[in-house]
């Protein structure tokens, strides 16, 4: 026997029981939005990579040539290590804005753009260790607010400013060794007020007015547990030289950095002295040229009033009977 549908009951039939049928109608359509969205906590899965409950999405070792697209608020974790990715375009990682760790270690990573990390404002562990990098734009991480752990280990870079890293509050941790670096950037660490733990070792220090910065904040954290092993490169005469028996008294001799009120000062007056003595030399230049055309023209008033010079008499003529008869008077 067939049933009736809802649509075929009186009217006011269809009033009274409408609550009813909206709510057991949506009853059955959500087991079926479920099924088609997957398991609970599984994100959408980028391509090539396997995705597990609480947002990890694991891309290791699958000789990946960038990073993979198909990113979601939903990935938490992405593990992007052991694979190809030799550069990072300008916002890398579009969509994955919740990211709250990004593994980049073993990638051959050579160049990654100022802008690569922008949008992951909740990042909170990033591990760019063991890659070919060199230098690093200004810039690079200073999106990164919420940043605590940061690795550069097993690079080849030879300077970081402070420009690169920006003000990181929250930062705890910073992995540096086994690279290229003689000294730090001044003012690197103090725009990383919650650092506690640095790691060091494997760089060529050179133990010069550069390091000051460096070694007073080692003095000021005598527990890092590595450094004690940090030891001088250059200059020769210091060469296997403990770091931390450099104090600031060993640095009396350099000359004490510049403070923002200085820089202010430099910044203000600098144009204003340019223009001084550019209005300086204009003024003596005129001064210079108005005395030489005065001189001139002195000169040339002086030749006008001078008397023309009168030419010399001429000699009076002799006829020639004078010069008989004075030559008859001779003889």
């Amino acid at each position: 026997m067939r049933r009736p549908s809802f649509l075929s009951l009186p009217l006011p039939l269809q009033l009274l029981l409408l609550p009813l049928w909206l709510s057991l109608t949506s009853a059955q359509m959500l087991p079926a939005a479920a099924a088609s969205s997957g398991p609970r906590g599984v994100p959408a899965c980028p391509e090539a990579c396997e995705c597990a409950p609480g947002g990890q999405a694991n891309c290791s070792a699958r000789a990946l040539p960038a990073v993979p697209k198909g990113l979601s608020l939903n990935v938490r974790a992405l593990l992007l290590d052991h694979n190809r990715v030799c550069m990072l375009p300008p916002r890398a990682f579009q969509g994955a804005g919740a990211l709250l760790r990004l593994d980049m270690r073993e990638n051959g990573l050579r160049a990654v753009h100022a802008r690569a990390f922008w949008g992951l404002v909740e990042l909170q562990q990033l591990d760019l260790g063991s890659n070919q990098l060199e230098a690093l734009a200004p810039g690079t991480f200073t999106r990164l607010r919420a940043l605590r752990n940061l690795s550069l280990a097993g690079n080849r870079l030879a300077r970081l400013e402070p420009a690169t890293l920006g003000t990181l509050p929250l930062l705890h941790a910073l992995s540096l060794q086994d690279n290229a670096l003689a000294a730090l950037g001044p003012g690197l660490l103090a725009s990383l007020p919650a650092l506690v733990s640095l790691r060091l070792r494997g760089n060529p220090w050179a133990c010069d007015c550069a390091l000051r910065p460096l070694c007073s904040w080692l003095s000021r954290h005598p527990s890092l547990p590595e450094a004690d092993t940090l030891f001088c490169v250059s200059p020769g005469h210091l060469t296997a030289s403990p770091m931390t028996a450099f104090t600031d008294a060993a640095f009396s001799h350099c000359g004490q950095p510049l403070t923002l009120w200085d820089l202010a000062v430099v910044s203000v007056l600098g144009p204003f002295s340019f223009l001084a003595s550019l209005a300086s030399c204009l003024v003596l230049g005129s001064v210079l040229t108005a005395c030489r055309v005065y001189r001139r023209r002195r000169r040339r008033q002086a030749v006008a009033r001078r008397p023309p010079s009168r030419p010399p008499d001429p000699k009076p003529a002799t006829s020639p009977a004078v010069s008989q008869s004075s030559a008859a008077a001779h003889t």
